[in-house]
């Protein structure tokens, strides 16, 4: 398949260059000349407008994927082959030079994962405990599906724009009562980092959007960076070999088990 890069995104581009390095609380030697603010902010309302029609333009994607994760006792490298739909809809494929060597697919509330070289499959509910046990990220389904499309979860609540100076960039905040989620976007509307705080105001996750491609005339956030601080946990996603909004067959979704596998059905996990 043909990408074709958007080089008129490269301001896009360094702020959330800028905005990644910030949120991760990195120290930057040189640092981007200011990005002068808006003339005129943008009201909640068009900013809330803009990102729906994101949601809509992009409803799935498959590509290969590289995916680096880190956490305090290890960073690990992997290639991957994904597949995301909206609202709850996954696949996700660790490959190797002999193949596949795990699989997990998601949908409609339920999960189910096959690592071969147990020759186990186990089979339970989507929920973000399940998901930390075997994708390492406790996030609910629908928001990791939001992530990886490159558009922040929606959110009702309290509404407040204004233009972030240190970040050179526009940013919506939106408060509710067990939190908020603040949005970093540039002038054209295209979301460039996400946050989500508790009520205590500690960070439940952040989350940039770079390398922006144009897609059927939609730029695209080819690289993803997440970010859940309280457990140490960084993952970047550059994504490969793109399709936007492929036609995709519910079997996309679906794992039969190997004849002769072990299954295991997952119970909650109790807290």
């Amino acid at each position: 398949m043909r990408r074709a890069r958007c080089s008129g995104r490269r301001r896009a581009t360094l702020l959330s260059v800028a905005l990644s390095c910030w949120l991760a609380g990195c120290a930057a030697t040189r640092v981007a000349p200011p990005h002068p603010a808006p003339a005129v902010l943008p009201s909640a309302a068009e900013i809330d407008a803009a990102l729906a029609a994101r949601r809509d333009s992009v409803q799935s994607l498959r590509a290969l994927a590289r995916l680096r994760y880190r956490d305090a006792a290890q960073s690990v490298t992997s290639r991957q082959a994904i597949v995301v739909a909206r609202p709850d809809r996954v696949r996700v494929e660790v490959l190797s030079l002999f193949g596949s060597v795990f699989l997990l697919v998601a949908e409609d509330g339920r999960m189910t994962a096959y690592a071969r070289d147990e020759n186990t499959v186990y089979r339970g509910q989507a929920s973000p405990q399940n998901l930390e046990r075997y994708v390492r990220l406790g996030l609910p389904v629908e928001e990791l599906v939001d992530i990886v499309l490159g558009t922040p979860p929606p959110r009702d609540g309290r509404a407040q724009v204004s233009f972030d100076e240190r970040a050179g960039a526009i940013r919506l905040r939106r408060s509710f009562d067990a939190g908020a989620q603040i949005v970093w976007l540039s002038d054209a509307s295209l979301p460039l980092a996400t946050e989500e705080v508790g009520a205590d105001g500690t960070a439940r996750w952040r989350a940039t959007f770079d390398a922006y491609e144009e897609h059927g005339g939609v730029p695209v956030a080819t690289r993803i960076g997440l970010d859940l601080p309280a457990w140490s946990q960084s993952m970047e996603i550059s994504l490969q070999d793109l399709e936007v909004n492929p036609l995709l067959d519910r079997s996309v979704f679906a794992f039969q088990a190997p004849a002769g596998s072990k299954v295991v059905d997952l119970h909650p996990l109790a807290d």
